[in-house]
């Protein structure tokens, strides 16, 4: 488990290392809110389709040849990110970048689940990978070059982590091989969580431009960063004993709250206690819906992969309704959309997802 602990930590780190500085990468070009919505949204999409290929892909094929080639081509095409030099060429690296990144989180959740490990921890150490990515970014600046090729470095790493990995003994499925039952028979899980992070993703796919509107130095915008997956690192650790239910309906709810908080905050000083709240509540979401879908269904890396495809999808329909919101409305109004998201998934889950029984239950 050593290997699968050391791909999650530094893979998340390599992800988040230029995320939060593309917009502003983006601005350089020239490139308009619309635009800058549109790079991000794009990224998202290709993880929505990678996810869904490779999850399925998972659960009938070896769990550690799909690690090593996501692994491999995700060091690629960061290291491609380094040649953009206009709205355009950004665009395209990032689709492919998202593609790549897309590969592996399906696969690495069901061969952890498969060694009977605490997926909670395992989880948690992502978020650790993304509190270093934002703290060493936020060191760096925005020195897009160099923060492409360390990304390009770790995923190197990985790859040369995972040739170490043992192959995992797994049931045969009788399922289809093409079948989009387990999407549907756990929508009730899988959409709130997407409505949910449609608005946090409009958020994020704006925050580095918000926080610097409200005074925040690059410094700060990485410090700032770094409290949300240092928490969940913290909290994510601590959830085995909870019931999943649980977990999911006091995600949606701290949700709505710290959303509403990022709306009223004065300065950037005052997004420190929000950033608490919004990591508690993705804490609790993540890992409650994560497990209940996982232990819900024998196809563990398309459920797990789906997780990944709706994050993708609302990184879609986020950045661009988030552009479209923060172009003609502004970054608060944003923050207040997503907390009505929020509640919007909260109920649906209640009407539609409360009635899946898992082993926690």
């Amino acid at each position: 488990m050593i290997q699968v602990n050391r791909i999650q930590f530094l893979s998340n780190t390599a992800n988040v290392l230029s995320l939060f500085f593309i917009p502003i990468f983006a601005t350089s070009f020239g490139a308009s809110y619309f635009e800058v919505g549109l790079i991000v949204s794009i990224y998202s999409a290709a993880i929505l389709l990678s996810s869904f290929i490779f999850g399925r892909l998972g659960d009938f094929h070896n769990l550690r040849i799909i690690l090593l080639g996501g692994l491999g081509f995700s060091s690629v095409a960061f290291f491609l990110q380094i040649f953009a030099n206009d709205p355009g060429s950004l665009m395209l690296s990032r689709a492919f970048t998202g593609f790549t990144v897309g590969i592996c989180p399906g696969a690495l959740i069901a061969y952890v689940y498969y060694q009977k490990e605490s997926l909670g921890r395992f989880i948690s150490l992502g978020s650790l990978g993304w509190m270093a990515g934002f703290l060493l970014a936020g060191l760096i600046g925005e020195k897009m070059s160099i923060l492409f090729l360390l990304s390009a470095t770790f995923y190197l790493l990985c790859f040369l982590q995972a040739l170490k990995l043992e192959n995992v003994i797994k049931p045969r499925l009788g399922a289809p091989y093409f079948s989009l039952n387990t999407l549907l028979k756990n929508s009730g899980i899988y959409f709130p969580l997407f409505l949910r992070h449609t608005g946090a993703l409009g958020v994020w796919a704006f925050y580095p431009l918000y926080l610097k509107q409200l005074g925040a130095s690059a410094f700060w915008i990485g410090f700032i960063y770094a409290i949300n997956p240092a928490v969940q690192f913290l909290i994510m650790r601590r959830l085995d004993s909870f019931e999943n239910r649980k977990l999911i309906y006091a995600g949606y709810l701290i949700s709505a709250i710290g959303f509403v908080s990022y709306a009223l905050a004065p300065s950037y000083l005052y997004i420190i206690p929000s950033m608490f709240l919004v990591a508690c509540a993705w804490s609790f979401l993540y890992v409650g819906s994560t497990r209940q879908v996982v232990e819900l269904n024998p196809d563990k890396a398309t459920a797990a992969g789906f997780i990944n495809s709706m994050i993708g999808a609302a990184g879609v329909a986020g950045a661009f309704l988030g552009g479209i919101s923060s172009q003609l409305l502004g970054f608060r109004e944003t923050a207040l959309g997503a907390a009505f998201l929020a509640i919007s998934g909260l109920l649906f889950y209640k009407v539609f997802g409360d009635n899946f029984n898992t082993k926690n239950d």
